[in-house]
């Protein structure tokens, strides 16, 4: 690859690699971008992002429009160039860890059709050491290609800014001046880390598993503030009122973690630390999540009884607000267990895409229309429009909410005449002496 490449070309089209896209537009290159899938490949054509991720379509319309963006109908198309970016959104298994034979088609692609000196930037969640693997098997035979790894961490709802002018840049490689030239090429408004090749890829499992970490931590923690009578945001908000405490750390008790994300490199490194007879800190971190993803309903069950023939209101859809995508969705997860339970939810979400033809409930264009005549509440995201609820004027038949995610004022909803369910205090403390259960 040289500082003269003309353009660069971007394989995978989801959430990824459309802000991957929108975002070298943005740098003014010249992208030819390519999915496998039909759809992706339409959608992209379209200038309509898949996750409706904010400022991304527009990007994708003017490429279109002044000829610099342009789709691939072919995988050997995206290969042929000196800079091919690959930017699929890993899939995962049964277990949440990696299984996307996607990965190893574009790999092979490159290895096949790409010019001598080529750069293959990878984007994509793989796990570590994996790059081994790809040069053993796939890229031996071309020692003239090059392999760079750039841990992505993009927000949803801010992925295109973290894209165009990323806080962190790590570039793992082999030699120093491909990585150079990549990052020069990929991201010019950031000031890179080089590593190796296997720095990188654990700098990814690392991001994600401390995240992960901290919302187990905060909401375990938020968990046992909230038996002994204590506000758990009290204590979360002082926690990190220590300069040891990073002040962004996601230890905020609320909801569960959900997306493909978090859970695939805390498995990643499950499985390696398995390999060296350590798994256990990261599969306890799942263990403690998985619990308590289920408190909602442990909560309604508790307060309700046997939920068969019960209409539960459920505000939230998406794993995260601002974005249209159920995929991997725990709010999703609690309405089939919901509908398992023989419950009657009714749905409201004003931004999620369509529901999977398997979850047959009905949706509403307003929350008062979701709630009214409902059993209960469950605020499964925290969704911006509860913040304007006018929480007396809603008529449901009990007024009954169940906040799964730290997104409600348990005080106000009192006001209001509300019953609020959450990691709020249990009981009130009492001055004098405490017995512990």
């Amino acid at each position: 690859m040289t500082d003269a490449t003309p353009h660069v070309t971007v394989c995978g089209l989801w959430h990824l690699g459309s802000t991957a896209v929108a975002g070298l537009l943005t740098h003014g290159r010249t992208v030819v971008a390519y999915d496998p899938q039909e759809d992706l490949r339409a959608g992209a054509s379209a200038a309509t992002p898949p996750t409706g991720e904010p400022g991304v379509g527009e990007a994708l319309r003017q490429g279109l429009d002044d000829g610099t963006l342009r789709v691939a109908d072919a995988l050997a198309e995206w290969a042929r160039n000196e800079l091919c970016v690959l930017a699929h959104d890993s899939a995962v298994d049964a277990d949440g860890g990696v299984d996307d034979p996607r990965l190893a088609r574009a790999v092979t692609a490159f290895a096949r059709h790409a010019p001598a000196g080529a750069v293959l930037a990878v984007l994509s969640q793989v796990p570590a050491y994996t790059h081994v693997r790809w040069r053993r098997t796939l890229l031996a035979h071309r020692p003239d290609v090059n392999l760079v790894h750039i841990p992505e961490n993009l927000r949803l709802g801010r992925a295109l800014d973290d894209f165009v002018a990323p806080p962190r840049l790590v570039v793992g490689a082999q030699e120093q001046h491909t990585a150079e030239r990549a990052a020069r090429f990929l991201f010019p408004r950031a000031t890179p880390a080089y590593v190796t090749l296997t720095e990188a890829e654990l700098v990814k499992h690392a991001t994600n598993a401390y995240l992960g970490m901290c919302v187990a931590f905060g909401n375990e923690l938020g968990w046992l503030a909230a038996q002994l009578g204590a506000d758990p945001r009290v204590v979360a908000r002082l926690l990190k009122a220590d300069p040891r405490v990073a002040d962004a750390a996601p230890l905020l008790p609320g909801a569960a973690f959900s997306g493909a994300t978090l859970r695939r490199d805390l498995v990643a490194l499950g499985r390696i630390g398995a390999d060296w007879g350590r798994p256990e800190f990261f599969d306890t971190v799942l263990t403690v999540n998985d619990r308590h993803a289920a408190l909602p309903l442990e909560l309604l069950r508790a307060e309700l009884g046997d939920l068969k023939g019960r209409r539960i209101a459920v505000a939230g859809l998406t794993y995260k607000p601002g974005t249209a995508t159920l995929r991997d969705s725990l709010p999703l997860r609690l309405v089939r267990a919901l509908l398992a339970d023989g419950a009657e939810p009714v749905t409201y979400d004003p931004v999620a895409e369509a529901l999977p033809d398997d979850v047959a409930v009905r949706r509403t264009a307003t929350l008062a229309d979701a709630v009214r005549d409902a059993d209960a509440l469950l605020v499964a995201a925290a969704l911006p429009e509860l913040g304007g609820a006018d929480w007396a004027a809603l008529r449901p038949a009990d007024r009954l909410v169940v906040d799964g995610c730290g997104a409600l004022d348990p005080a106000a909803l009192s006001v209001a005449g509300w019953r609020c369910l959450g990691l709020h205090p249990r009981r009130q403390e009492v001055t004098g002496a405490q017995t512990a259960p």
